[in-house]
């Protein structure tokens, strides 16, 4: 008999003469999560080409083209010896997936096309989750205390399907998925096996001007329950693994907040129960943190206590932008007031100045610095009665070396409040938010470019559940803009800002929030509401040290 290693080196041997077709049919895909290697790190997702769910340097080649998707979002990865290798920081996503078609190839009666998919997954999943990717997939399913393999071609469950299983050690073995789809295996739900799943769709068609009878499919999966461990190991659920500090009471949502040296400085906020306002309800405080002992709060003195209000900074101080104002007590009907406040806070002497009033009052806007202009954009004017506040329609800009020139007013082409703002390549994003009185979410993306002072559209947020797009916050770190919503998910936008790409994830989802830049290339989550409630929990991940590439590239 032959033995594995020799047969091995016979393929590799035949592929230096072959075509992709021919040397596919003997292998596969295969996506790997592997867990950051130490605390603060980033997590490796792998995908490679080989016989065996290991990858070999070999087949590297034929990984060039490959792309790695979490919720259908593209995932940037780079070329590496053996695998194509994708960074991921913060909490692992349950599944990440790739596919190839391998096109229309003859072997045997009857032409066929060959296509492949793989996935990792790092968390088993509930029978109800809706399957998010399309063709034959496998994954492995929780009922009860009852951990199965379930194959599913387009969603729906494969019955009878073929699945080749590779243990740790010893021979490969065969099994069979019931009429439901579903298998149980050994050393699947321990991380300590893999395993491909076979289907064949024999609607015949045609491809680049190929006739086939039939669509062969081979799905592979590997599971790593080590990365989900990692991911939930904490002291405590309240303190992931991803803990950078956190506030003192009372944790706010709805704040401004920026950095600037050395110093986190979190203004004011919402506090108490969600849609209840009053006096009560707003936070009595103005803070900065020390990033570097990341345990020194220091209160600073506080202008107006405001929610929906906006903080920024330059290079030498903060500005405080509009807000909202309660009047009324606990208990009373609401009087919500937006204000048109900007004021200047000098770090070093701790005093306020105040500056010009924007042209109308505003809350629940966004604003940015770009260079040495203060750009302002969305929100809405409360003027005690919420239900009839009018929308803004225009942006507003802000030259901080000129301030006798005040208040410039941009027309914008969108109404929409509770969104947020950054700058990549010098252009002013504004993301989502909500339109109309119905509180429509609303997932678009409007793009100023100030040299040109014209307004376009870019990349729609990712999807998500209902409320992605609501109490977003954005950033940007190093050139690339970052934001994060209701999914927890965190995204970069491309460098060609014409796409959005998933970096990684917060242990705890949250809106209302502020993304800010931490020390040493970390993204900084602080405050919001996360699982109905403000969270104290301030969550730092790393970010790439230069910009990955997208697959292909």
């Amino acid at each position: 008999m032959i033995s594995r290693r020799l047969l091995k080196s016979f393929v590799v041997a035949l592929a230096t003469a072959s075509i992709l077709p021919q040397l596919a049919w003997a292998h596969f895909i295969w996506l790997k999560a592997e867990p950051a290697k130490q605390p603060g790190g980033t997590a490796t997702i792998r995908a490679f080409f080989n016989e065996e769910p290991e990858p070999d340097a070999d087949f590297v080649k034929y990984t060039k083209n490959l792309e790695l998707k979490v919720d259908g979002q593209l995932v940037p990865s780079t070329q590496g010896e053996a695998s194509r290798n994708a960074d991921w920081a913060g909490k692992l996503p349950a599944t990440v997936d790739t596919e190839h078609d391998l096109g229309v190839m003859t072997k045997g009666k009857k032409p066929f096309r060959l296509q492949y998919t793989a996935r990792a997954q790092s968390g088993p999943l509930a029978p109800t989750a809706k399957e998010g990717a399309d063709k034959l997939r496998v994954r492995l399913i929780e009922d009860g205390d009852k951990k199965q393999i379930e194959v599913l071609f387009d969603g729906k469950p494969v019955a009878k399907a073929r699945i080749k299983v590779y243990p740790a050690s010893g021979e490969p073995t065969d099994a069979v998925a019931d009429e439901q789809g579903r298998a149980t295996i050994a050393g699947i739900p321990e991380g300590t096996s893999a395993l491909w799943a076979n289907w064949v769709d024999e609607t015949a068609g045609a491809k680049d001007g190929k006739d086939y009878a039939e669509t062969r499919y081979y799905a592979t999966f590997t599971y790593n329950p080590g990365a989900q461990a990692q991911d939930s190991a904490s002291t405590s659920p309240e303190v992931p693994p991803t803990s950078f500090a956190t506030m003192p009471e009372p944790a706010v949502n709805s704040f401004g907040g920026a950095v600037l040296g050395k110093w986190l400085y979190v203004y004011s906020g919402h506090i108490g129960r969600t849609h209840r306002y009053s006096v009560e309800t707003t936070d009595k405080h103005f803070r900065r943190l020390n990033l570097e002992d990341r345990t020194t709060w220091e209160d600073l003195p506080l202008e107006k206590d405001l929610q929906g209000v906006a903080l920024v900074a330059d290079d030498k101080a903060l500005y405080r932008i509009g807000g909202m104002a309660a009047k009324n007590k606990a208990g009373e009907d609401d009087e919500l007031y937006s204000v048109a406040d900007f004021s200047r806070f000098d770090p070093e002497t701790k005093t306020w100045t105040k500056l010009a009033d924007m042209p109308e009052a505003r809350s629940t806007h966004d604003a940015v610095v770009i260079g040495r202009t203060v750009y302002v954009a969305g929100g809405w004017t409360m003027g005690g009665d919420s239900d009839s506040s009018p929308y803004p329609k225009s942006a507003l800009a802000f030259d901080l070396d000129h301030p006798e020139a005040g208040w410039k007013v941009i027309p914008q082409p969108f109404q929409r409040r509770a969104l947020s703002v950054a700058e990549q390549g010098g252009k002013l994003y504004v993301l989502g938010g909500l339109v109309g009185g119905g509180m429509k979410v609303e997932r678009r993306v409007d793009v100023y470019d100030p040299k040109t002072e014209t307004w376009a559209q870019g990349p729609e947020l990712p999807g998500g559940g209902r409320t992605e797009g609501f109490g977003t916050s954005a950033f940007a770190v190093n050139g690339r803009l970052y934001y994060s919503g209701a999914s927890g998910r965190i995204y970069q936008l491309s460098q060609a800002g014409d796409a959005w790409e998933s970096i990684g994830a917060w242990a705890l989802p949250r809106i209302t929030h502020r993304v800010l830049p931490g020390p040493g290339r970390t993204l900084l989550a602080v405050g919001g509401n996360a699982k109905g409630r403000q969270t104290p929990v301030i969550e730092a991940i790393p970010l790439p040290e230069t910009p990955a590439p997208s697959a292909g590239e």
